[in-house]
């Protein structure tokens, strides 16, 4: 028999914040390299006599070039990350499905053993990196992207936190499941 699915989301590497700025400043630090190496002379400011140095890599043929095409490569890598699906959450009758990129990892959490489930914000979201289940003492947590999450409780007070971006109806839909399993 087939399952009946609920609720599905795609979660994508790409487009996690935390992850963009890291790969972000990485690609801005070789550009200014590449710059610095065509522009090798030492700068001087009006600010406090602040000076910064020549080049310090004349000596290294190509360096410039290198760092430039360093930058491109990691924009390029960053544009091919938000096509890269990291988790797949899926809603069935009896289960909560959570997949990960590229394995045959499948987390399954049963619906009927679900105590307690709240839409919650997920905090600074500039910080959080992308995780799939991730143990710390009675918690779990799966995250890719956003600013909200949905937390769930079973029945042996282990907490599941799961990133999602459509946190109101993920939980509207458990709810619903927990009180048809309950009759």
């Amino acid at each position: 028999m087939e399952k009946e699915i609920y609720f599905t989301e795609k979660q994508y590497l790409g487009l996690n914040f935390f992850s963009i700025i890291i790969r972000t400043v990485i690609a801005v630090f070789c550009f200014v390299a590449y710059y610095w190496s065509e522009n090798p002379n030492p700068v001087y400011t009006d600010i406090g006599n602040f000076r910064i140095g020549s080049y310090p890599a004349k000596e290294i043929p190509k360096s410039g070039e290198i760092f430039f095409l360093m930058g491109n490569a990691i924009l390029m890598f960053s544009i091919i990350l938000i096509f890269i699906k990291h988790i797949k959450i899926s809603i069935t009758n009896d289960y909560i499905i959570i997949e990960r990129l590229w394995s045959k990892s499948k987390i399954k959490i049963d619906i009927g053993t679900i105590n307690y489930v709240k839409k919650i914000d997920v905090g600074n979201v500039y910080l959080q990196r992308p995780v799939f289940n991730l143990h710390k003492k009675d918690n779990i947590k799966f995250y890719t992207n956003g600013d909200e999450a949905v937390e769930l409780v079973d029945k042996g007070n282990t907490r599941y936190f799961i990133g999602t971006n459509k946190s109101g109806e993920f939980a509207l839909v458990i709810e619903k499941l927990m009180k048809n399993s309950s009759k």
